[in-house]
């Protein structure tokens, strides 16, 4: 049997060959090597502390190759390109453009191999936020002033960008509203031809509170606001100054209720007991009928003292 088995070794062996050749073969018909070129957004990595990017090619073209069943199911996110910016230094630098792929695909070529990347110090400028209306109110309504808070916002970027900040706004739609309009809106940059600058820049905070008052075709009138002190402070201590920031409110009603409208009270501050200032945000009590053209919240600083 042994002896059988050496006679015809040969042939076993060519048998395998030819398996092997066949599997290949069938292999490469069925799942042919193929190229593809794919676009891939650049991206940054070991920027150093206090420095940004000013100016960099946002996207290159990723050339690669790979069996056909792992080629028809790559996408983009599959791919990652990106510059070491570790050596990167002020102005402008010339580096390589390095790629990571996942397994069964590999790199032809990167298109451009380098890119120039501009690297500028952080700068940081405070600036106003405009509001920028869409639409109007619903007929027989009309918006007043909008309130922001925080009113302004810090921008960090560089340099020469920040030179070419526009306005910095949030866009606000009052299309056929019927009331006070009150969201938490993102904070946008545009320089003077119109283009966003939000690639380059970082805003702190990036996201800003507006109200926009609507209210209806009524008159109005602007009224002082009264703090609603309640209890006493402790024995030996007293009242000594009201703060109220703000002072007065502009309030909107039909004419007879504004007749008899001369103060609007903050909601009920209690003294008892106290030894110190006490520091609060009250809300107004606001009659019924009665729309006011502002946030209706009011800063109280109650000074008090040893009598």
């Amino acid at each position: 049997m042994l002896k059988n088995w050496r006679e015809n070794l040969g042939y076993r062996l060519l048998a395998v060959v030819l398996a092997l050749i066949l599997w290949f073969y069938v292999t490469a018909e069925q799942n042919p090597n193929m190229e593809q070129v794919v676009r891939i957004p650049l991206e940054t990595e070991n920027l150093g502390e206090g420095l940004v990017v000013a100016d960099l090619p946002a996207e290159v073209q990723v050339r690669v190759e790979g069996r056909k069943g792992y080629i028809n199911n790559l996408l983009p996110r599959d791919i990652k390109a990106y510059v070491d910016l570790r050596a990167a230094r002020i102005g402008d630098n010339i580096l390589p453009v390095q790629v990571s792929l996942p397994e069964g695909v590999t790199l032809v070529r990167v298109n451009p191999p380098q890119v120039k990347v501009k690297v500028d110090q952080v700068r940081d400028l405070q600036l106003p936020v405009q509001v920028a209306l869409n639409g109007t109110p619903a007929g027989g309504y009309r918006a007043l002033e909008p309130v922001l808070k925080p009113s302004e916002v810090v921008v960090s970027g560089p340099e020469d960008v920040l030179k070419g900040i526009s306005k910095v706004y949030v866009e606000v739609d009052i299309n056929e509203a019927r009331g006070n309009y009150l969201a938490q809106l993102p904070v946008k940059v545009i320089d003077h031809e119109g283009r966003p600058l939000g690639r380059w820049l970082m805003i702190n905070p990036d996201t800003v509170e507006v109200l926009v008052p609507i209210v209806g075709h009524l008159p109005g009138k602007v009224v002082a606001i009264r703090p609603q002190l309640v209890g006493e402070p402790a024995p030996g201590y007293e009242v000594k100054r009201v703060v109220l920031e703000p002072e007065v409110v502009e309030v909107f009603a039909p004419y007879e209720v504004l007749a008899d409208l001369n103060y609007l009270s903050t909601s009920p501050i209690d003294l008892e007991g106290a030894r110190k200032n006490i520091i609060v945000e009250s809300n107004l009590e606001i009659p019924q009928g009665v729309q006011t053209g502002n946030f209706p919240l009011v800063r109280v600083v109650v000074e008090i003292g040893p009598v």
